[in-house]
């Protein structure tokens, strides 16, 4: 993939925050109704918390919506842990990555961090429940038993680096449908509150596409949720509801 680049999930979530403020406050010196745009972080053991503070309420936590009590059992996302070797070279070895050289994807994938550093992964440990980050030396002995023949195939001096840490995270699957593996929408307030104001929503299961997803889905789940209608998104993101309340 000659024109690839590596995108970091956390510092581009914190650029699309900063846009969305610049957003509002270009709408507030427009003539547009003032915009107020705010980060808050809390910690919760529910939902039903949030009920008096907010007139909606989407849940997009990846993995972590399956331990939420009201959630629990009820969405149809696999679980599946997969581990990332951080590899280096030696400083022994002065033949380096080439400059300019890609990123490969593969039934490995290497994300090169520069000339002399790059991630390897990943695996996939499915119905795991283990969300830590944090990957015990056996857990990561065994990911790079894995994953080092894979590379090797496709870049074979991968057997000149060295591993120095590793670190793992707990997809939330979409489930399989005749459709392929779609993200899963909706409304959540016959789970959360049996009410059917529309209050609570669910965005997940972006699965390996979600860069692709991510934008045009979140409009339309703006539109909905600010419209109370659940009808505005594919019916094929939001069946996975009528088949639960069957």
């Amino acid at each position: 993939m000659p024109e690839a680049i590596n995108v970091h999930p956390q510092r581009y979530l914190q650029a699309l925050f900063l846009a969305c403020e610049d957003l509002a406050k270009d709408l507030s010196t427009s003539g547009f109704r003032a915009k107020d745009l705010r980060l808050h972080k809390k910690s919760i053991n529910n939902l039903l918390e949030l009920a008096g503070e907010y007139s909606a309420v989407i849940v997009c936590l990846g993995s972590r919506a399956l331990f939420l009590p009201e959630l629990s059992g009820k969405l149809p996302l696999r679980t599946c842990r997969g581990v990332i070797a951080h590899l280096q070279l030696p400083d022994d070895i002065s033949e380096d990555y080439p400059d300019h050289s890609p990123s490969i994807l593969s039934d490995a994938w290497l994300a090169i961090q520069g000339p002399r550093n790059l991630y390897l992964g990943s695996t996939w440990e499915w119905n795991s429940r283990n969300y830590s980050p944090d990957v015990p030396s056996e857990e990561a002995s065994k990911a790079l038993q894995e994953l080092l023949p894979k590379a090797s195939s496709i870049y074979p001096d991968i057997k000149n680096w060295t591993f120095t840490r590793a670190t793992a995270g707990l997809r939330a699957m979409p489930p399989l449908t005749p459709h392929g593996s779609l993200p899963v929408l909706g409304c959540l307030d016959d789970y959360v509150d049996g009410n059917h104001s529309c209050k609570y929503w669910l965005f997940g299961g972006l699965g390996s596409r979600g860069l692709l997803y991510h934008a045009w889905l979140g409009k339309l789940l703006a539109l909905a949720v600010l419209s109370c209608n659940e009808d505005l998104l594919p019916s094929e993101l939001t069946s996975w509801r009528n088949k639960k309340a069957q």
